[in-house]
């Protein structure tokens, strides 16, 4: 029972790191397209969508 509880403690810190992850890039994305530059931002939106995509992959849809 103690296994299982720590597992699922577990799962759900590392989901929480993973959105504050997703979060931070998001916004160092949208700070380089408004304050230096509109190709960088495009550059790191596509970055950040190509994270969350994995997120959801890794997380939700590969299941072991």
């Amino acid at each position: 029972m103690r296994k299982r509880r720590g597992r699922v403690v577990f799962k759900v810190l590392a989901h929480v790191g993973a959105i504050a992850l997703l979060y931070l890039v998001f916004s160092f994305a949208l700070f380089l397209g408004l304050q230096v530059r509109p190709l960088y931002g495009n550059i790191g939106l596509g970055f950040a969508a190509v994270l969350a995509a994995a997120y959801v992959y890794v997380g939700f849809i590969r299941r072991k």
